[in-house]
């Protein structure tokens, strides 16, 4: 049976208020202003889920619709038709966060942290979370990647899944041995948001551990079904990281700030460590590796300046601010975002 914290994980949801960007639309129907009722979309989004998986929907009940009441004509940008290829393409589409154009292949759910929770931690939120729309002249120079299609995301996740699936067991074999419609089963979940579809096929690459002791059998060896390490990821911004390897005092949130690491979130500036994080600290021992002590592998920095840095950051995945003792295969477990990899974004503590 399924934990209730991976349930109400996996029906986490961000609303998201859309607007068209006032060039595009200058563009689209001569006018900045767009006509009523369609000034703005709203949507809710699965924290899990990705832009890519939204975009036919945004087009099919927001786009199209304002077209053809306004009588718009839209050639699709590079047709070679005399009349022109009509409407507007998905993998057109791209999406600005404060003039910081959103990453497709994040979870929704990991940009939100990164970009809101990093500037917002005094207990406040910016919901729903306002975002512009483009549909035209992707940003140059190159800050974002062009919109793939549905079947391209669908693979780009399920290259992540089976990255995750090596650092678990070392190998790919638990995912490569799924049956070919087990794997669209796992990713229509995905795609569609299907609690029952995806965890009947993840429940099978991937065996929960945390409620029980299955690290460990007769003699405290390791068991086979216990991962080899976690597939985890944190997202922290570079200067701040920096200081921490050097072994320097923790900047304060506003230093933090002045320096780029917060205030509407420029992505360039996080430092993004993954490494393959055992689950105990010790192989001979039954002490389960924490968040801190994840944080201290992943960015190679002493016990006592991991410990001093924590002391005055959170950690945020899927939206929670987990403890810093924290179990790193009890999160494994609950927490995982659907590409099976923690991500896990640092945010600094108001003083």
């Amino acid at each position: 049976m399924e934990s209730v914290a991976k349930r109400r994980v996996w029906q986490g949801m961000i609303p998201i208020e859309l607007q068209l960007s006032g060039n595009d639309s200058i563009e689209l129907l001569a006018s900045a202003t767009l006509p009523e009722p369609f000034q703005t979309f709203y949507m809710l989004v699965p924290r899990v889920s990705y832009l890519p998986f939204v975009t036919n929907k945004i087009k099919e009940q927001w786009l199209d619709p304002m077209l053809s009441m306004s009588g718009t004509r839209v050639a699709v940008p590079g047709s070679t038709n005399g009349n022109g290829t009509m409407g507007i393409r998905e993998t057109d589409m791209w999406f600005e966060y404060k003039k910081q154009p959103l990453k497709w292949h994040y979870p929704v759910g990991l940009l939100y942290d990164m970009l809101v929770s990093n500037n917002n931690n005094n207990d406040t939120t910016e919901l729903p979370w306002s975002l512009t729309l483009h549909v035209r002249k992707f940003p140059q120079p190159a800050k974002v990647v062009p919109n793939p299609s549905v079947q391209s995301m669908r693979d780009m996740v399920m290259a992540m899944i089976k990255e995750a699936d090596f650092i678990r067991n070392g190998s790919t074999k638990r995912v490569m041995d799924l049956a070919k419609s087990d794997q669209m089963q796992l990713l229509d979940g995905i795609e569609h948001h299907s609690f029952e579809k995806y965890f009947a096929i993840h429940s099978i690459i991937v065996t929960t551990v945390s409620g029980g002791n299955n690290h460990h059998g007769h003699g405290g060896k390791q068991r086979n079904s216990g991962p080899k390490a976690i597939p985890i990821r944190f997202y922290m911004a570079s200067e701040s990281a920096q200081d921490t390897a050097d072994g320097k005092e923790p900047p304060t949130l506003s230093a933090a700030t002045a320096a780029g690491g917060g205030g509407g979130g420029d992505m360039a500036q996080f430092h993004i460590s993954q490494y393959p994080v055992s689950p105990l600290v010790k192989d001979d021992s039954e002490q389960k590796t924490t968040l801190a002590d994840a944080f201290r592998v992943c960015y190679e920095i002493p016990d006592q300046a991991g410990d001093a840095f924590v002391t005055n950051c959170a950690c945020l995945c899927q939206g929670v601010s987990v403890p810093w003792e924290t179990p790193v295969v009890w999160m494994a477990d609950n927490f995982h975002y659907a590409d099976c990899f923690l991500h896990l974004v640092v945010v600094r503590i108001a003083q």
